[in-house]
Parts: C-alpha cells; sequence; structure tokens
C-alpha cells in the first residue's frame, strides 16, 4: 500500500471540509419565500415584517462570521474598519452569493457611512411584491446579514436596506447602507 489512509474512531474526529458547499438555487428561492409568507402573516406593517427579516438575517449573520473567521482566517478577526468592510464586501459575499458585490463606497455626506450595493440582490430576484407593500425591500434580510457579522465583529453599526433606481433599468439596485457606531469611528481614529 503506497499511502496510509487515516482512520477517524468518530465523526467528531474528522477535519471540517474546506470544499465548496452550494445550495440549490430553486431550494434556496423556496426556502426564503417561506421565511417571507411566514413572517407576513406574523405581523402588520411592513416595517416589522422588515425587522424580523432583519432579526432572521442577523442571526445567518452570526454564524457565518465565526465559521469564515475559522475556515479563512485561522480563528483571527479584522481589527480595522477598512479590513472588517472589504472581509464582508468579498468573503462573506462571495460564500454567501457567489461572486464579490458589485461595489463598496464611502458615503459622501456622512464620514460614518458605508454602502454596498449590488445591481441585482438574490433575495429580491425571486420576489414579487404586491402593490399595497409599496417599498418592501428583502434585502432587510442581507441587512440582517451584515449587521451580525459587523456587530460580532466589534463594529456595532446601524444596517438598513435601499432601493436605488438606476437609469435606463427597470429593477432598481439594492444598497446596504451601512452606519457605524461613534464608538467605532474613535477607535479606528485612535488606531490611526
Amino acid at each position: 500500500m503506497i499511502g496510509k489512509m487515516k482512520q477517524y474512531t468518530n465523526v467528531l474526529d474528522k477535519p471540517l471540509s474546506k470544499g465548496r458547499q452550494e445550495v440549490s438555487l430553486s431550494g434556496f428561492a423556496y426556502l426564503f419565500s417561506e421565511l417571507v409568507q411566514y413572517n407576513q402573516t406574523q405581523v402588520d406593517n411592513i416595517g416589522e415584517l422588515e425587522r424580523r427579516l432583519e432579526d432572521a438575517g442577523y442571526a445567518v449573520g452570526v454564524r457565518v462570521l465565526e465559521l469564515l473567521c475559522h475556515r479563512e482566517k485561522g480563528n483571527r478577526r479584522e481589527t480595522r474598519l477598512l479590513g472588517i468592510l472589504s472581509f464582508v464586501h468579498s468573503t462573506v459575499w462571495k460564500v454567501l452569493f457567489g461572486k464579490v458585490a458589485d461595489s463598496l463606497e464611502k458615503g459622501t455626506e456622512h464620514e460614518d457611512e458605508y454602502m454596498i450595493s449590488e445591481k441585482e440582490l438574490l433575495v429580491n430576484r425571486f420576489i414579487s411584491v404586491p402593490k399595497d407593500m409599496g417599498s418592501f425591500n428583502c434585502g432587510a434580510f442581507v441587512a440582517g446579514i451584515v449587521r451580525g457579522v459587523l456587530d460580532n465583529a466589534g463594529f456595532p453599526a446601524v444596517v438598513t436596506a435601499h432601493f436605488v433606481p438606476v437609469d435606463g433599468q427597470q429593477r432598481p439596485r439594492t444598497t446596504i447602507l451601512i452606519k457605524f457606531a461613534e464608538e467605532v469611528l474613535r477607535r479606528e481614529a485612535r488606531l490611526g
């Protein structure tokens, strides 16, 4: 025998797989649709529905951060503002959506605001919003994921999802607006 395969006594001894783990798009669309429909029956207005989707996303974000810090970074976490934003924009986005986000921009009006924009956010792709729900944005789920990652990495922020109309396109792009807490900016200034 040329190579000797290591025998594991139980499942807990096996190493975590680093392979690509993908979920079928139709399976995700169905589950996400059910999540939206269930929460829609539990609320009275669009604001509450978006908050519940954000809360569900927050729980996902917490777990995604733990998993990626373990797999990608050898249990190290980002300590700088631009580092964590780049991590969310590239690594987290690629794991969740199969590609890097379309853009990461700093707000022009406020120092504490950053925006991640996506031309066609996956959670909005298969959702048709009734006219009576107006500006309902399923991107609140993704905003919750981003908030979960940032909060648990030590960068508290208010994260919201907004539609931004694009000239010449039928569907608006989704922008995830990140407004960091004052303490984050003070810490960043101290670190230089």
